[in-house]
């Protein structure tokens, strides 16, 4: 089968394109057909080793020394379930599904090995592969930050970085639970912010929120640029600063949820560009840049 391999880290110069075995499923696996992989912030990290300084032995620890341990690339993405193993009970051939792979990987393939216990949920007859396969990245990052729980009707929410992944459905989903939500990006995202639902924007180049009167119950920092320091004199008494640097849990109900939401149209994912995987280079390319809107796709299969 064709995959995306890496062995060594480094930019989109150590990625290739190669031909691998075709997994073998136990017992208690399954083997999915990949239609979509995903290319997220999280590969970028991974792969580039794009991490403060101090994390970087820590990274090479958990996925590798010299490069990544597990050479088949991609974390997220969404497929059919072709072949079942004997004590599989929770999917079935046909189910069509979208998953998180963190520390095995293997997502930018035309087939994928995952076992039964693996974060991943059904998708619904009516999403499409494409709008599912971010969802267990940048949707369930955004949900353990931005929920039912977290968020209160009325409240005013501020979202650094709305235009990335996890910032777009952070922006969706701090609407559905009845915030007013302002968004910072640069200028030329905020239609599409003003699109997802965002009552105000602030364009970043141009306009310091912290200066600024207005004070949040909630500012959700996405893209790991802004500090609580920094925000302290705009949090109201008791307000919340939730930063991406602190760790997110990895949940199959969380991904039922956000799948059901997104069959219902209660978020959409926003999506920046479709690639093929014989255009794998550049789509990495585009995601290293750090300036993707949404996600970017490799689509493996129609």
């Amino acid at each position: 089968m064709k995959a995306v391999v890496q062995y060594k880290y480094g930019g989109t110069e150590k990625l290739h394109l190669e031909e691998v075995s075709k997994p073998i499923i136990k017992d208690n696996e399954m083997l999915i057909e990949v239609y979509v992989a995903n290319i997220a912030s999280g590969d970028m990290r991974i792969n580039t080793l794009d991490v403060p300084f101090i994390l970087k032995p820590l990274l090479r620890i958990i996925f590798g020394i010299k490069g990544p341990r597990k050479s088949v690339r991609g974390v997220t993405g969404s497929g059919k379930v072709i072949e079942t193993g004997s004590k599989v009970t929770r999917f079935k051939i046909g189910d069509r599904v979208n998953y998180i792979n963190s520390m095995g990987a293997g997502c930018i393939a035309e087939f994928l090995c995952l076992k039964e216990k693996a974060v991943m949920a059904k998708i619904d007859d009516s999403v499409s592969y494409l709008d599912a396969a971010p969802i267990a990245f940048g949707a369930m990052t955004a949900y353990h930050f931005i929920n039912e729980n977290t968020i209160k009707k009325g409240n005013s929410v501020l979202i650094y970085g709305a235009s990335g992944s996890v910032g777009s459905y952070a922006l969706q989903l701090a609407k559905l639970y009845g915030a007013t939500v302002t968004t910072v990006t640069s200028k030329k995202n905020h239609e599409k912010m003003e699109s997802l639902g965002a009552d105000h924007v602030i364009d970043y180049m141009t306009s310091d929120f912290t200066s600024g009167s207005k004070r949040y119950d909630v500012i959700f920092d996405s893209v790991l640029k802004i500090s609580k320091k920094k925000c302290k004199s705009v949090l109201k008494e008791n307000g919340k600063y939730l930063s991406v640097k602190s760790l997110t849990k990895e949940m199959s109900s969380r991904i039922e949820i956000l799948n059901q939401l997104l069959s219902l149209n209660k978020i959409k994912t926003l999506i920046d560009k479709v690639y093929k995987i014989k255009d794998f280079k550049e789509a990495h390319d585009h995601v290293y840049g750090k300036h993707k809107v949404g996600n970017v796709l490799i689509e493996i299969k129609k």
